[in-house]
């Protein structure tokens, strides 16, 4: 299992980093409560039909009709009076242009959330063998640290590791920073975390990779994708997540949501039991 996972992220190191696949770094911000929530865009990019599962050749004429669609690779800062919070770190390459346009150098990053461990989110935690955010604690699932090889190397660089069991949406998560709840979203991978930030009575839900091909899982979301290591447990998720925060208007924030990643889900009329996605504009 060891080996397969670290294949794995190989593979998909280098299916991401394809040089052409790169756009220049961007952020988006919002505010939620006392937060400053920051999109950190790493890449946007087109993705094909290769990674779906589950997806009917009449949905896919239908919701991807190019046999493209939008995709991205992101991490997101959280800026508040008890100082910088990253969740996630994409690969790295563009973090630190990101981070200097809000104004933040690396050792200002008091904790770095990882919602699961996969090359594209905790690839940039290591820069030359060291700690990229020297300051910081990670937070890490105790499943995926334990079901990565990868993760195992690159938090014991840090002097400040916290392994958790995050907690569920109805009871509202495990706080693991000031205002930052761990939620259990298990399926894409056996650790996948989310994080809800709540300040002020409002809320934030980023749920990390809980989709990667929105044109076509926010209709359908019984589509998994490749990436997932249990597909089926990983669609059960998603549907239950939409339909929570579809009905309790909670905007989310995801890693693989083309910019600006931040916005609303809503039930939609023309497709029973699927969903649309409103970016949140600024």
């Amino acid at each position: 299992m060891k080996l397969l996972a670290i294949a794995f992220l190989s593979v998909l190191s280098i299916s991401w980093l394809a040089p052409s696949l790169w756009a220049a770094g961007e952020v988006f911000s919002v505010k939620i409560g006392d937060f400053k929530v920051s999109m950190l865009s790493e890449a946007q990019r087109e993705s094909g039909l290769d990674i779906l599962i589950g997806a009917s050749e009449g949905d896919i004429a239908k919701f991807i009709p190019t046999g493209k669609y939008p995709s991205a690779v992101a991490a997101y800062l959280i800026e508040s009076s008890e100082g910088a919070v990253l969740v996630d770190t994409g690969f790295g390459r563009e973090m630190e242009h990101n981070l200097k346009s809000l104004g933040i150098e690396a050792g200002d990053i008091r904790t770095v959330l990882v919602t699961h461990a996969h090359g594209d989110h905790i690839g940039g935690l290591v820069t030359n063998g060291k700690p990229a955010y020297p300051n910081a604690e990670v937070v890490i699932s105790r499943l995926d640290y334990e079901w990565s090889a990868q993760a195992r190397e690159y938090t014991s660089k840090y002097a400040s590791l916290d392994i958790i069991t995050p907690g569920t949406l109805e009871t509202g998560g495990v706080e693991t920073a000031g205002g930052i709840f761990a939620i259990a979203a298990y399926g894409h991978t056996p650790g996948h975390t989310m994080f809800m930030v709540k300040s002020g009575g409002e809320k934030l839900l980023i749920w990390g990779d809980l989709t990667h091909a929105m044109a076509i899982q926010m209709p359908r979301p019984g589509v998994s994708v490749t990436y997932d290591t249990d597909p089926a447990a990983a669609a059960r998720v998603r549907s239950a997540v939409l339909k929570y925060v579809a009905e309790n208007d909670i905007p989310v924030a995801g890693m693989h949501v083309a910019y600006p990643g931040i916005g609303y889900v809503r039930e939609d009329p023309e497709n029973p039991g699927g969903y649309k996605f409103i970016p949140k504009e600024k």
